[in-house]
Protein backbone atom coordinates (compact mmCIF):
# COMPACT_ATOMS: atom_id res chain seq x y z
CA UNK A 1 0.00 0.00 0.00
CA UNK A 2 1.40 3.42 -0.92
CA UNK A 3 1.00 6.50 1.27
CA UNK A 4 -1.66 7.89 -1.07
CA UNK A 5 -3.85 4.78 -0.84
CA UNK A 6 -6.52 4.81 1.86
CA UNK A 7 -5.92 2.45 4.74
CA UNK A 8 -9.13 0.45 5.35
CA UNK A 9 -8.37 0.06 9.06
CA UNK A 10 -7.51 3.76 9.55
CA UNK A 11 -4.00 5.14 9.53
CA UNK A 12 -1.90 5.10 12.63
CA UNK A 13 -1.99 8.88 12.99
CA UNK A 14 -5.81 8.75 13.13
CA UNK A 15 -5.65 5.95 15.70
CA UNK A 16 -3.14 7.96 17.76
CA UNK A 17 -5.29 11.12 17.56
CA UNK A 18 -8.38 9.21 18.68
CA UNK A 19 -6.48 7.58 21.52
CA UNK A 20 -5.12 10.94 22.68
CA UNK A 21 -8.57 12.55 22.46
CA UNK A 22 -10.12 9.75 24.56
CA UNK A 23 -7.29 10.12 27.07
CA UNK A 24 -7.68 13.90 27.17
CA UNK A 25 -11.44 13.62 27.78
CA UNK A 26 -10.70 11.12 30.56
CA UNK A 27 -8.16 13.48 32.18
CA UNK A 28 -10.58 16.43 32.08
CA UNK A 29 -13.44 14.29 33.40
CA UNK A 30 -11.25 12.92 36.17
CA UNK A 31 -10.14 16.43 37.18
CA UNK A 32 -13.77 17.62 37.18
CA UNK A 33 -14.78 14.65 39.32
CA UNK A 34 -12.00 15.42 41.77
CA UNK A 35 -13.23 19.02 42.00
CA UNK A 36 -16.84 17.96 42.53
CA UNK A 37 -15.95 15.36 45.16
CA UNK A 38 -13.76 17.73 47.22
CA UNK A 39 -17.00 19.35 48.40
CA UNK A 40 -17.67 16.07 50.20
CA UNK A 41 -14.02 15.45 51.16
CA UNK A 42 -14.07 12.27 49.04
CA UNK A 43 -11.49 10.82 46.72
CA UNK A 44 -12.48 9.24 43.43
CA UNK A 45 -11.49 5.82 44.79
CA UNK A 46 -13.73 6.32 47.83
CA UNK A 47 -16.63 7.38 45.61
CA UNK A 48 -16.13 4.37 43.34
CA UNK A 49 -16.14 1.98 46.32
CA UNK A 50 -19.30 3.56 47.71
CA UNK A 51 -21.10 3.37 44.37
CA UNK A 52 -20.03 -0.26 43.99
CA UNK A 53 -21.69 -1.05 47.30
CA UNK A 54 -24.96 0.75 46.60
CA UNK A 55 -26.60 -2.29 44.99
CA UNK A 56 -27.28 -3.62 48.51
CA UNK A 57 -24.82 -6.45 47.98
CA UNK A 58 -21.91 -6.93 50.29
CA UNK A 59 -18.58 -7.41 48.59
CA UNK A 60 -15.30 -8.98 49.52
CA UNK A 61 -12.28 -6.72 49.37
CA UNK A 62 -10.82 -8.86 46.58
CA UNK A 63 -14.03 -8.51 44.55
CA UNK A 64 -13.91 -4.73 44.92
CA UNK A 65 -10.25 -4.75 43.93
CA UNK A 66 -10.96 -6.70 40.75
CA UNK A 67 -14.11 -4.78 39.84
CA UNK A 68 -12.54 -1.35 40.31
CA UNK A 69 -9.11 -2.30 38.94
CA UNK A 70 -7.44 -1.10 42.13
CA UNK A 71 -4.76 -2.89 44.11
CA UNK A 72 -5.78 -4.80 47.21
CA UNK A 73 -3.74 -2.42 49.37
CA UNK A 74 -5.57 0.60 47.88
CA UNK A 75 -8.96 -1.03 48.48
CA UNK A 76 -7.98 -1.84 52.07
CA UNK A 77 -6.87 1.75 52.67
CA UNK A 78 -10.04 3.20 51.08
CA UNK A 79 -12.31 0.89 53.08
CA UNK A 80 -10.39 1.79 56.26
CA UNK A 81 -11.00 5.50 55.53
CA UNK A 82 -14.70 4.96 54.81
CA UNK A 83 -15.03 2.79 57.90
CA UNK A 84 -13.54 5.58 60.06
CA UNK A 85 -16.35 7.83 58.77
CA UNK A 86 -18.90 5.12 59.61
CA UNK A 87 -19.99 4.95 55.96
CA UNK A 88 -19.09 1.27 55.57
CA UNK A 89 -18.41 -1.63 57.87
CA UNK A 90 -16.73 -4.97 57.54
CA UNK A 91 -18.76 -8.08 58.31
CA UNK A 92 -17.67 -11.73 58.43
CA UNK A 93 -18.09 -13.63 55.17
CA UNK A 94 -20.58 -16.43 55.85
CA UNK A 95 -18.97 -18.55 53.12
CA UNK A 96 -15.36 -18.16 54.27
CA UNK A 97 -14.42 -17.50 57.88
CA UNK A 98 -11.07 -16.08 56.80
CA UNK A 99 -12.64 -13.39 54.60
CA UNK A 100 -14.61 -10.23 55.25
CA UNK A 101 -17.27 -8.44 53.28
CA UNK A 102 -17.90 -4.70 53.11
CA UNK A 103 -21.38 -3.20 53.43
CA UNK A 104 -22.76 0.33 53.34
CA UNK A 105 -24.08 1.64 56.61
CA UNK A 106 -27.25 3.74 56.82
CA UNK A 107 -25.10 6.86 57.16
CA UNK A 108 -23.04 5.75 54.16
CA UNK A 109 -26.19 5.24 52.11
CA UNK A 110 -27.42 8.73 53.01
CA UNK A 111 -24.08 10.31 52.16
CA UNK A 112 -23.86 8.39 48.90
CA UNK A 113 -27.28 9.71 47.91
CA UNK A 114 -26.14 13.31 48.49
CA UNK A 115 -22.85 12.80 46.66
CA UNK A 116 -24.48 10.96 43.75
CA UNK A 117 -27.07 13.71 43.27
CA UNK A 118 -24.35 16.37 43.18
CA UNK A 119 -22.22 14.25 40.86
CA UNK A 120 -25.19 13.79 38.52
CA UNK A 121 -25.65 17.60 38.37
CA UNK A 122 -21.96 18.02 37.49
CA UNK A 123 -22.22 15.37 34.78
CA UNK A 124 -25.27 17.02 33.22
CA UNK A 125 -23.52 20.39 33.19
CA UNK A 126 -20.48 18.93 31.46
CA UNK A 127 -22.47 17.06 28.85
CA UNK A 128 -24.62 20.08 27.98
CA UNK A 129 -21.75 21.00 25.68
CA UNK A 130 -23.29 18.45 23.31
CA UNK A 131 -26.75 18.56 21.81
CA UNK A 132 -29.13 15.72 22.67
CA UNK A 133 -28.54 13.94 19.36
CA UNK A 134 -24.77 14.27 19.79
CA UNK A 135 -24.98 12.75 23.29
CA UNK A 136 -26.96 9.84 21.85
CA UNK A 137 -24.36 9.35 19.09
CA UNK A 138 -21.52 9.54 21.59
CA UNK A 139 -23.26 7.01 23.82
CA UNK A 140 -23.73 4.60 20.90
CA UNK A 141 -20.10 4.92 19.82
CA UNK A 142 -18.71 4.56 23.34
CA UNK A 143 -20.88 1.48 24.01
CA UNK A 144 -19.59 -0.09 20.79
CA UNK A 145 -15.97 0.76 21.58
CA UNK A 146 -16.29 -0.43 25.19
CA UNK A 147 -17.87 -3.75 24.19
CA UNK A 148 -15.24 -4.33 21.51
CA UNK A 149 -12.35 -3.53 23.84
CA UNK A 150 -13.79 -5.77 26.56
CA UNK A 151 -14.17 -8.69 24.14
CA UNK A 152 -10.65 -8.17 22.80
CA UNK A 153 -9.23 -8.04 26.31
CA UNK A 154 -11.11 -11.20 27.30
CA UNK A 155 -9.93 -13.00 24.16
CA UNK A 156 -6.34 -11.91 24.77
CA UNK A 157 -6.63 -13.10 28.37
CA UNK A 158 -7.83 -16.51 27.21
CA UNK A 159 -4.97 -16.73 24.72
CA UNK A 160 -2.49 -15.85 27.47
CA UNK A 161 -4.01 -18.43 29.80
CA UNK A 162 -3.76 -21.12 27.12
CA UNK A 163 -0.11 -20.35 26.51
CA UNK A 164 -0.48 -18.69 23.11
CA UNK A 165 0.69 -15.15 22.77
CA UNK A 166 -1.75 -12.44 21.59
CA UNK A 167 -0.84 -10.88 18.27
CA UNK A 168 0.31 -7.27 18.58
Amino acid sequence: MTPSEPNPTGDSSTAQRLYHMIHEVYVYSDASDRQALTTFDLSISQFRVLTSLKDDTDHRLTTLSERLLLSKSTITRVVDELEQRSWVRRVPDPDDRRAQRVVLTLEGTEQLTLVSEAHERYLKQRLELLRSKERQQLNTLLEKLSAGLRLTLEADGKKSASGTQPVA
